[in-house]
């Protein structure tokens, strides 16, 4: 065997022992009844945040730097309402893959689509951006505004092809126009390309960046890296970007998609290498940012939590107070055979 085949062979050993917890879940509650399904998913994220682990412990950080002022039970309760809520939007990923997948999506309701109209018919080329962030049950929302809208989503993926796949097919499966752009070199010209031929681009940005990728703004008590692509993107092309967020509505499979006014943006003006530029980008991205700490603030038991998001420290001169990084070094007993799996597999000799 050659040294890729062996890589290769490796990958895919990875990817399916990895995938197998998901297949499992799937398979349990895609054809359930939706509302036995959520029942399940809640009570099983709830038993996850009292059983706790490193995505609990990065939650309960994150919502201390959120809100430091709420005391450690009022955090603890918001915890389990979160990872109930996770629980259910798992659920509702289940089911969008089995026999109820249109009545889960005909619980999907738009409120304020005015907006997004009234933005496409303002933009230059037809197309419009669409800032959201990993809130509700997006993947579910996707899926609904694709039966609106043509819809291009640039997402991250996930390290797991076989779950890229699958996220794949639960986005755009059915009737819908939905594109999907994998973040890289070529994802803003393809981002660019869809915004000319008239669909709404959809980008989340409630992710950390690395330096060289965005910029600080802020977000909640301290200063996050934000990628700053998409700002750019729209300040060159004129295009209106508008804020979309979805929230569940009590426990059941109903959720409210809401978009807001289009955002107040600056145009790119002058040479893109100076001050006034950077500084004009920096703004526009902080209007973006404002607005996912709005929508979590309002649900905030609606966000995912568990990511490392202040993670990238801004340099000195950025913040009045040095930011140290907040979170762990990431270790485990997995996280060591999949990096001995990823680098030890190219070294095997050749059959």
């Amino acid at each position: 065997m050659s040294v890729q085949g062996a890589s290769d062979r490796a990958s895919a050993t990875r990817d399916a022992l990895s995938f197998l917890p998901v297949r499992l879940v799937r398979d349990a509650l895609a054809a359930r009844e939706p509302e036995r399904a959520l029942a399940i998913g809640g009570a099983w994220g709830r038993r996850v945040a009292s059983l706790g682990g490193t995505a609990t412990d990065l939650s309960r950080i994150n919502l201390g730097i959120a809100f430091p002022d709420a005391t450690v039970a009022d955090r603890e309760r918001l915890l389990g309402d979160a990872y109930s809520n996770l629980g259910r939007g798992i659920a509702e990923l289940a089911l969008l893959q089995g026999p109820h997948r249109e009545a889960v999506l005909d619980g999907v309701r738009f409120d304020a689509a005015e907006h997004i109209e009234q933005s496409i018919a303002d933009s230059p080329t037809g197309g419009v951006l669409v800032v959201s962030a990993h809130f509700g049950t997006w993947d579910l929302y996707a899926a609904a505004l694709a039966r609106r809208y043509p819809l291009t989503v640039v997402h991250r993926g996930f390290g797991n092809e076989r779950l890229t796949r699958m996220m794949t097919r639960v986005r755009g499966a059915g009737d819908g126009d939905l594109e999907e752009i994998r973040m890289g070199p070529r994802a803003a010209g393809r981002l660019l390309g869809a915004l000319r031929d008239g669909r709404i681009g959809v980008v989340l940005l409630d992710q950390n960046a690395r330096a060289a990728e965005g910029v600080f703004v802020p977000f909640f008590s301290r200063l996050a890296c934000t990628r700053s692509a998409p700002a750019l993107i729209a300040m060159r092309r004129g295009v209106p970007v508008v804020p979309v967020f979805g929230h569940r509505v009590g426990e059941e499979a109903r959720h409210v998609v809401s978009a807001g006014p289009p955002l107040d943006f600056e145009s790119a003006s002058g040479d893109p290498r100076s001050a006034e530029f950077a500084a004009a980008l920096e703004r526009n991205v902080a209007r973006m940012t404002a607005s996912i700490e709005s929508a979590v603030r309002r649900h905030p038991e609606q966000w995912m939590w568990s990511q490392r998001r202040w993670r990238t420290r801004p340099p000195a001169p950025a913040a009045e107070i040095e930011q140290s990084d907040p979170y762990p070094p990431r270790t485990g007993a997995l996280r060591w055979v999949r990096h001995r799996l990823r680098a030890g597999s190219p070294r095997r000799r050749t059959a």
